[in-house]
Order: C-alpha cells, then sequence, then structure tokens
C-alpha cells in the first residue's frame, strides 16, 4: 500500500524489535521513543547582514542517543553493553491507515534501524511484582527510516551519507571532498 494523499495513516497497529536482522527481543517493551534527529547550525552573521541566523549544515546531525527501553534486565541486554562492539535495532512494524474514499482500512510496513555502540545503560529499579524499567543507550552513528519498503532517511555519519526521500543531499559534498 502506498500511503499518499487519499489515506489517513492512523496508529502503528504493532512492532517488533530485533537485534539487527536476527533474533527478535521478545516482549522488551511497550513504549519506545525513537531518536531525536537535529541538524547541526550554524549561526550567521556579517556586513548586510541585520542580526544573525542559524542555518542548517546540509547532511550533518547532532548526537544522535537512542534509549532502548526494557521491561526487564536480562541476558540480551547486557549483551548490548559492550562498549568495543556495535549494536544494531531493528524496529519493524505495521501502519494503520484508512483509504478517505473508500473507509477500508490497509496496512503499510514501518522499520526503523539505528546502529552504534551502546554509551549507557541503566539498569532499573527492583520493586516485588513490577518491572525493573531497565534500559540502554546507544549513540547512533547510522539511522534508516523506511516506510512500506521505501527509504525516506537514511544518515550513516560514518560514511558522510544522508539521503532524505532519495536524495543524497552529501554527493556533492563527497565529491568536491
Amino acid at each position: 500500500m502506498e500511503l499518499g494523499s487519499k489515506f489517513i495513516p492512523e496508529v502503528l497497529n504493532d512492532f517488533k524489535v530485533y537485534n539487527g536482522d536476527g533474533d527478535e527481543l521478545i516482549g522488551i517493551t511497550a513504549d519506545m521513543s525513537l531518536a531525536e534527529l537535529s541538524n547541526q547550525v550554524a549561526s550567521i552573521t556579517g556586513a548586510g547582514i541585520a542580526g544573525t541566523y542559524d542555518v542548517p549544515v546540509a547532511g550533518h546531525y547532532d548526537s544522535i542517543k537512542q534509549e532502548i527501553p526494557f521491561r526487564m534486565l536480562y541476558k540480551p541486554v547486557t549483551a548490548l553493553v559492550n562498549p568495543l562492539s556495535p549494536v544494531r535495532i531493528n524496529v519493524r512494524g505495521a501502519i494503520q491507515a484508512t483509504d478517505r474514499s473508500t473507509g477500508v482500512t490497509d496496512f503499510a510496513g514501518f522499520r526503523y534501524v539505528v546502529y552504534g555502540r551502546t554509551t549507557a545503560m541503566n539498569p532499573g529499579s527492583a520493586q516485588p511484582a513490577n518491572p525493573m524499567n531497565s534500559s540502554v543507550t546507544v549513540e547512533a552513528t547510522y539511522v534508516l527510516i523506511q516506510i512500506d519498503g521505501e527509504t525516506v532517511f537514511e544518515l550513516d555519519k560514518l560514511n558522510n551519507i544522508c539521503k532524505i526521500n532519495g536524495v543524497d543531499v552529501m554527493e556533492k559534498v563527497r565529491r568536491y571532498c
């Protein structure tokens, strides 16, 4: 299904989290906030400019911290903590949408991939009959967002790649450098 203007996207019907493209991390969380993607900015001022303004530096992003929450501290979580080994988290879900002309509900795929190294672990808390609410934080050097199999955002900090809706905004920069 192509999520065009005739569809009303409604909810993320469900999602699962995978360690890389392999093992499903079953029942890890009920809620996972996706990392904020903030452009690096430079302040511009000078002769002929009234004051200053900020301009985004194309293809450059501030530190990207992805927190991955877990209900419990268990062995698959501790496997993500080694700072020498990169972590690849793959979130796959189904976007539920309604066709505005027919009222028919359909689904589109959603995929979010983060690659980097773990910079923090929160073991959580210990309370009888309650989840521990543990988490790890990954400093992402790679982020991929796909909707229905189409890449809408791809950032690879280590290889100077930034693609937005199929346009590689760093292509000329790599060519000149």
